[in-house]
């Protein structure tokens, strides 16, 4: 059981890792939470693995193509993530 909770821990900080690094670049490019930008996830489980997506999302603005961040847990419980700090 200790096992599980490390794997929970890990992937808990892994999301919170890319969804900082999601803010920076929002940021960056002037998506604010000020102007009604907020960050958007959604689960997919996909060949073996799950993948938490997530995306900038305002109720009004189309989001930038192209920017989003995923951290995904596979079945060998190995975690990844495709935006690093």
């Amino acid at each position: 059981m200790g096992n599980e909770l490390d794997l929970a821990q890990t992937f808990a900080e892994r999301c919170e890792q890319a969804r900082a690094y999601l803010r920076r670049e929002m940021d960056e490019r002037g998506l604010r939470e000020q102007d009604g930008w907020c960050i958007a996830e959604t689960m997919r489980a996909t060949g073996g693995r799950t993948e938490l997506v997530m995306r900038p999302l305002h109720l009004h603005l189309p989001a930038p193509d192209g920017l989003e961040c995923i951290v995904e847990i596979d079945e060998d419980e190995t975690i990844e993530s495709n935006c690093e700090p």
